[in-house]
């Protein structure tokens, strides 16, 4: 009965990477679709000329202007928030582009963009007179910035379809949740949250970690990082990579596919008892082929932990030990997104994510069916078996699609011709198409 059941896992598993499997997108008017091409072109734009998010709780640095203002951020309007300030509802799980997106804000004309608006920026204090968040990040400006560069920019708020808050989100574990959610009832053009766009790249906190930000915000759309199924809104919301520093400050040589020294590696520190004695298991059954690597406990002073890697006694220098290996665990964490993933992505090595109810990053328009294995929690036990059952020339070409130029992070903008291919979409002047560099972009280190 048992080898039944691992039969049945197999095939299974191998049903998810040998099919594209159908649309991910639910069909939606035309209107609305190409809105929502819009605003995955918004948010793509963003992160790519950012280019690294570090939005680490020791790393936030304040930015000393934004460049749509022009204006230090000492010199802002003070805008003082009453204890009894209205707070939004909670984000609306049934909102889908039909219901709570107002097309009617963006008119229909084939000739002209949709057009975003970001509001000035403004400090927020609280009866008291303390903030209510932190100053805005570096990094939270240059993604604003990006935004105000593009041909998507509109500073007049009667033309714009989007709306981009200057209240800065990425980071929750540096908000006071009622009184960012008071500032954002306080826009001019909030209206529940109508057609405003947040994002946010560390949602929840302890003990529950939630999986989506926890400010209120009605129907406002959110950019986030690590949504499960239970909180992701489809064809409404996007999901984002979480982003790791070290894939930037190393810079990895491209391999081409073939067998690596070890079929299968584990680089998470902190992974959950349980997780580990399973790998630890796996390990010591299949012997050299696998690798486990955790916490460095004994290196010298001057080197990073962060790139670092040990196997009892033994350091491996990270990420370049990904790069070591065919297949690369993807645990869940505390939250289910974590930095592993870009990392793992950028180093060559094909994750193998081990998450439920995970949302991958922009899985609304990616493939990963092509570049990744996906394996249940439950069968964590069975995971090197399953991997062992896909056929080599299977693997390389997964490979191909980790890294390669026509792959999933590839030149060639496969990120929005996705898009376009999905929707249907025929209105190709939108130019959706100008993204020319990986969608993974490395910065962010959280390992829980």
């Amino acid at each position: 009965e048992r080898e039944e059941e691992a039969a049945c896992a197999i095939m299974c598993a191998s049903v998810k990477y040998n099919t594209r499997g159908p649309a991910l997108i639910p069909r939606m008017k035309t209107k609305h679709r190409i809105y929502y091409v819009t605003l995955f072109s918004v948010v793509l734009l963003g992160l790519i000329a950012t280019g690294m998010f570090q939005f680490w709780p020791h790393s936030i640095e304040s930015a000393s202007d934004w460049n749509v203002e022009k204006r230090s951020v000492r010199d802002v309007p003070v805008v003082r928030l009453p204890a009894d300030s209205p707070v939004p509802e909670r984000g609306d799980l049934n909102c889908r582009m039909h219901t709570c997106f107002d097309v009617y804000r963006c008119g229909f004309n084939p000739k002209n963009k949709i057009k975003v608006y970001i509001y000035p920026l403004k400090k927020y204090v609280d009866d008291s007179g303390v903030p209510v968040s932190n100053t805005i990040s570096r990094e939270y400006n240059e993604l604003l910035t990006a935004i105000s560069d593009s041909d998507y920019y509109t500073d007049d708020i009667t033309r714009a379809c989007l709306f981009v808050p200057s209240i800065d989100v990425l980071n929750q574990n540096t908000l006071r949740i009622k009184e960012t959610a008071q500032a954002l009832a306080q826009l001019s053009r909030w209206d529940r949250g109508t057609n405003h766009l947040l994002f946010n790249m560390m949602p929840g906190g302890p003990p529950d970690y939630n999986t989506a930000l926890d400010v209120p915000r009605d129907r406002a759309l959110l950019a986030g990082g690590g949504f499960s199924t239970w909180t992701y809104r489809q064809g409404y919301d996007v999901s984002i990579p979480v982003y790791s520093p070290l894939s930037a400050e190393v810079a990895l040589p491209e391999r081409g596919p073939g067998p690596r020294r070890y079929f299968l590696l584990s680089s998470q520190m902190g992974l959950h008892p349980e997780y580990r004695e399973d790998l630890e298991a796996l390990q010591a059954k299949h012997g050299e082929s696998m690798l486990v690597l955790d916490k460095c406990t004994n290196l010298s002073e001057g080197v990073p932990a962060v790139r670092r890697r040990c196997r009892q006694h033994q350091a491996f220098d990270y990420p370049q030990v990904l790069q070591e290996a065919t297949f690369c665990v993807v645990l869940r964490g505390a939250r289910l997104g974590q930095a592993v993933l870009s990392d793992v992505l950028r180093a060559g090595c094909v994750p193998v994510i081990i998450a439920d109810a995970y949302i991958l990053p922009f899985s609304e328009v990616l493939d990963w069916k092509r570049a990744s294995v996906v394996v249940p929690e439950e069968k964590m036990s069975e995971v090197y078996s399953i991997l062992q059952s896909i056929p080599q020339r299977q693997i390389e070409e997964m490979q191909r699609q980790v890294r390669g130029p026509a792959g999933l992070l590839g030149r060639d903008s496969v990120v929005c011709e996705g898009v376009l291919d999905s929707w249907d979409v025929e209105r190709q002047h939108m130019r959706v198409g100008f993204i020319s560099s990986s969608i993974i972009q490395p910065a962010f280190k959280e390992e829980i």
